[in-house]
């Protein structure tokens, strides 16, 4: 019985293992080599960085402005709007974290927003100088980059931590359109697999269920004392 649990279970192993292999490459378009880091002021006519699209200025707290500078740059590098349109810089890190909008952590990564208690700043580079800031200061500079080699306390701010806000090149309505056609594509080659699959299954069983026969032995007839006197005839 144990033998023909096991060939049951190898087919179901080898098809979820099918639709991995077809999911993941769809979730591997991110790539940070495509990032284009901004080491120079934004232009105030990008839609970005204005009134046009950028919330914080829609409500009248744009540049300079550390979160709206922040809202700006990750529209920009994104290709889409940002998930957080709220709160001053000590809240973005716990409004993100408690909504689930992006992934955080404490290790820098390119077009990751750097948290503080009163700041937030871009990732633009991470080399063996250290890793390089790009940001904006409330009622101060307008723009302005700056290295660091540890971001543990920011003019004696408490550090949070990274909101890794870079999608790699792929907005979320693309996303949705690659798992969608990847999705349609795998529903046809699964179903096609599966029967191949099934077929193999059901002829592996046939053959094992032969073997276990075979091998069974076979008791011999039990004479009564009539056949044995025939016998001897």
């Amino acid at each position: 019985m144990t033998k023909k649990k096991t060939l049951l279970i190898i087919p179901f192993v080898i098809v979820m293992s099918f639709i991995l292999s077809l999911i993941t490459p769809a979730l591997c378009y991110a790539d940070d080599s495509t990032y284009e880091p901004r080491l120079t002021a934004p232009s105030s006519s990008s839609a970005y960085y204005n009134r046009e699209l950028n919330r914080y200025f829609q409500v009248g707290s744009g540049m300079p402005n550390c979160v709206a500078y922040a809202y700006g740059r990750i529209y920009e590098m994104n290709g889409e709007a940002p998930l957080i349109t709220h709160g001053s810089a000590g809240d973005w890190y716990f409004i993100n974290k408690s909504n689930g909008y992006y992934e955080y952590g404490s290790e820098p990564k390119l077009g990751a927003v750097a948290c503080w208690s009163r700041h937030v700043a871009v990732v633009e580079a991470i080399d063996e100088n250290g890793i390089t800031l790009s940001e904006s200061h409330w009622r101060g500079r307008y723009f302005n980059t700056v290295t660091y080699k540890t971001l543990s306390s920011h003019y004696g701010q408490t550090f949070y931590g990274y909101i890794y806000t870079y999608n790699g090149g792929v907005t979320k309505e693309l996303e949705e359109k690659l798992l969608n056609a990847t999705n349609q594509n795998s529903d046809r080659i699964i179903t096609e697999r599966a029967r191949t699959v099934d077929v193999q299954n059901q002829f592996a069983l046939a053959t094992r269920s032969i073997e276990e026969n075979s091998e069974e032995q076979i008791e011999p007839p039990v004479l009564t004392l009539a056949d044995k006197l025939n016998t001897n005839r």
